[in-house]
């Protein structure tokens, strides 16, 4: 399976918080005939079987506790599917606030200096062209006895 291994631990941390308050969980949890990868696995399928490319976090851990709870057949379970998980983050640690904080002064430094850039530069200044005598002009003109014919 190709899950990103920050779906798999977003997974992995759930169940194990679950562990920590359900003593009834603990039990089905240890079942030495059931895996992370396996739980992971069937819950890709159960999103493919629903339809849906977005699931809400407590709808993915609802999916990862019916795989601990029930007895799930292979059928259920599903074959590998190869795909992109993006999980959300409930609250950003601190190294991701200063990460997110950092990209964001880079990204300002760099639209001031093209401001500035494109406020220095040279205006292209229209280049004057020779203007074309209006049809009719030569009618308004004065004859001149010294203009040849």
């Amino acid at each position: 399976m190709k899950s990103s291994e920050n779906f798999i631990e977003a997974i992995r941390n759930y169940l194990d918080s679950r562990a920590e308050s359900d003593n009834l969980f603990v039990i089905r949890y240890a079942d030495p005939s059931k895996s992370l990868s396996e739980c992971c696995q069937f819950i890709l399928n159960e999103v493919k079987r629903q339809g849906v490319s977005a699931m809400t976090n407590d709808e993915v851990f609802s999916l990862a506790t019916h795989y601990w709870d029930g007895d799930c057949t292979a059928e259920e379970i599903g074959k590998p599917i190869n795909c992109k998980v993006v999980i959300s983050k409930d609250q950003l640690t601190e190294e991701d606030k200063a990460e997110l904080k950092e990209l964001a002064m880079e990204q300002y430094k760099d639209e001031q200096l093209r401001e500035l850039r494109r406020q220095s530069a040279p205006k292209i200044q229209p280049k004057p062209t020779a203007t074309a005598p209006k049809a009719g002009a030569e009618i308004n003109t004065i004859p001149n006895l010294f203009d040849e014919f």
